[in-house]
Order: C-alpha cells, then structure tokens, then sequence
C-alpha cells in the first residue's frame, strides 16, 4: 500500500461543511480526530461531488508517485492500473430534456465513481463496482487486492463513497428502527438504540510490491488477508451465533497466514442485533482477550463507504500503534463479552489489524492489514 485517505463530514461552521481528513501523507493522527470530535448534528444535509472526490484521488496519486501533475499522465503502464471503487447507494440526479425532468442513470449508478476517476487519470486497467450495502468499501479493496495478487493489475484505486444522505434511504432505516433516538451511537452498551448516518468517503492505493520498491516508493503497510463472504439467513440480520462472522475471519486469517491478531476494528453498528451477533463471532474464533472498538461513534455510519474509511483508520492505528476507543461506552452489554476498548484508547504494539464490516442482505467482509 503506497497511498490512503479517508475523509467524512464533522460539522458546520459558518454555514460551511467540515470535514476531518485522514491520510498517508498528512499530519493528522487518530489521536486529532478524537481530539477534535464533535457531535454530528441531527441532520446531516450535504452532498459530496464525484468532481471533489476525484481530485482527492488524484492528488493522493501524485503524493505517491503514481500521477505527473504537471503532464497530467500516470508514470507507469496505464493498463496496468485497476480502478476499484463504488457507493451502496447513490444521489438521484435529473437532467432536462426541455419538456420533462428526467432520471439521469448514468449519474445515478453507484459505478459513476470509478468511471469518473478512470477516465480522470486515464486507467485501462480492470474497473470494478461491486456493491455491497455496508460492506461496499471492504469488498472494493479486497477486490483491488485481488485483481493485483492474479496478475490482472500492478496497482488498484479503490475505495468507496456514501454521497448523500437521501430522505427516503434515512426513512427506511428510520421506520426499521435502525437509527439512534438519541442521536448518540453507543456501539456494545447497554442503552445502544442504533447508528447515527453520515456521509463520507475512503481511499487506499494499492500496488504491488515488487513494482513499489523498484520506484522507491514508501509503504505504508499490506493488505495480507482479506474475505468476502455472505450470510443467507434474513436481509436485515445474520445468523445469531456469529458463525458467517467467524467465517470471514478465519478466511482472511488463513490469507495472511497468522493465527491472531493485534487489534480488530469492529462493524459496531450500535443496533442490538449486529453488536450481539459480532461479539459472539469474533469470541468463537479469537476469544476475548484482542482489543476490540468500533469507530463509528466517530466517524457515525458511513454505510457503503464505512469498510474504505475504517480501513483507513486501521491502517493509522497499526502505523500508531494506537487502540483508538469505542466513544461513548459506558456500560458495557455482557452479551459482547470482548476486550473493548473505552475511554482514551489503548498503546498497543501492533504487526496486524483486523477491520470487519456487513450490510444487509447478509454482505460481511474482512480485511487484514500488516505491518510487513
């Protein structure tokens, strides 16, 4: 991995959007984002344009060596270069035909992304948008891992964002009551009542080794393991024993050839069902002695481009060696019987990272990341 950055809406000032940005190459740490950590505001109404997020993956390949600024051409094989991004869901944007408003589905597809950045920095790589509700980003840069580790590819892009926060996907997750009554997001305690929704967005440029360090390139750490698994059992819950869980970790385990790992960075939706569910997956295969937190008290639920966000944050805690904590947990359910970490996180030395993420439909996926 030569480059990474995640970026997701913190509040308003002066009628401006803000945003906390994470990145390989800036000086913002995990520590600041918790420093600077606000509470979201009951509603987040802001739109993130494909145009903004492409220029940040552009500036993202520049930083790594991979993009001429100035020619405004990639420095290695364009068709060599997959592009690996998507949404779980997209903003609907009507065009005029003179007489009639009109669906734009070129612009409402969740691929429009990855087209976007393609055509941006002309890759002729593979260009994939799998979508897989909440579990979006993990799957795209397992697939990234994948197409590079099969020869298709000798660098991926891949990522995912959540654009807009829709009226009506928020009234399904509201009528589901799956959205936080008290606008807090207490993943793993006793008064959970479910997530707070927030836009956001996450990148990691892989590449493949060997192509790294012939250009000097730095390496920020690996993508060593990684899953993409699914549960049958209902579109909105998985099996109550954890066992698909359990599953997507042993897989990406085995991946990376290790037999435990240093800290897990947990889907955590702050729903009952999901904490529960995940608690009891993790503990079959690790037990409860690995440091456990979710971020998304942090970050509120990113949906589609959480997995791409928090492989970010993962990617910092291994770098930091730096537990971060599991924000506002203060009475923890004794049905997630895990070593969680609370308060002002955790020092931890750190070689792997495990980040887990799932949406519904039974979509779970699991990426490991190392240190070497």
């Amino acid at each position: 991995m030569t480059g990474f950055f995640a970026r997701y809406f913190k509040s308003w000032e002066s009628d401006q959007p803000r945003f906390q940005w994470l990145s390989a190459f800036g000086k913002a740490t995990l520590r600041d984002a918790l420093r600077l950590h606000r509470p979201l505001p009951h509603k987040v109404n802001i739109s993130l344009e494909a145009d903004e997020n492409v220029r940040h993956v552009v500036g993202e390949m520049s930083r790594c060596g991979l993009w001429n600024a100035q020619n405004r051409v990639l420095n290695i094989d364009s068709a060599r270069v997959a592009t690996v991004f998507s949404a779980s869901k997209n903003q609907f944007f009507f065009g005029d035909d003179s007489n009639n408003r009109v669906l734009d589905l070129f612009r409402c597809s969740p691929e429009s992304f990855a087209r976007e950045i393609a055509q941006k920095i002309g890759a002729r790589g593979p260009r994939i948008s799998p979508v897989a509700a909440c579990a979006t980003g993990a799957h795209c840069i397992a697939i990234g891992a994948q197409q590079i580790e099969d020869g298709y590819a000798d660098v991926a892009i891949c990522g995912a964002i959540e654009p807009v926060l829709s009226p009506l996907v928020l009234a399904v997750y509201d009528n589901m009551g799956a959205l936080s009554k008290s606008h807090l997001m207490r993943p793993f305690d006793q008064k959970r009542d479910g997530f707070v929704p927030n836009s956001g967005a996450g990148c990691l440029v892989l590449e493949k080794e060997e192509k790294a360090r012939s250009r000097g390139a730095e390496i920020f750490g690996y993508v060593s393991g990684w899953a993409m698994n699914a549960d049958a059992t209902h579109m909105t819950a998985m099996c109550p024993s954890g066992s698909s869980i359990a599953r997507a970790i042993e897989y990406s385990m085995r991946r990376a050839n290790v037999q435990t790992v240093d800290y897990i960075n947990a889907h955590g939706t702050a729903t009952k069902l999901n904490d529960e569910t995940e608690a009891r997956g993790i503990c079959s295969v690790l037990g409860n002695k690995v440091p456990v937190s979710s971020t998304k008290p942090l970050t509120g639920h990113l949906l589609g481009a959480a997995g791409a966000v928090e492989a970010v944050i993962s990617l910092l805690a291994l770098r930091e060696n730096f537990a971060p904590p599991t924000l506002n947990l203060e009475n923890i359910d004794a049905s997630c019987d895990l070593d969680l970490v609370v308060g002002k996180g955790r020092e931890i030395e750190m070689q792997s990272v495990l980040s887990l993420n799932y949406g519904f439909g039974g979509h779970l996926g699991a990426l490991l990341f190392t240190k070497n």
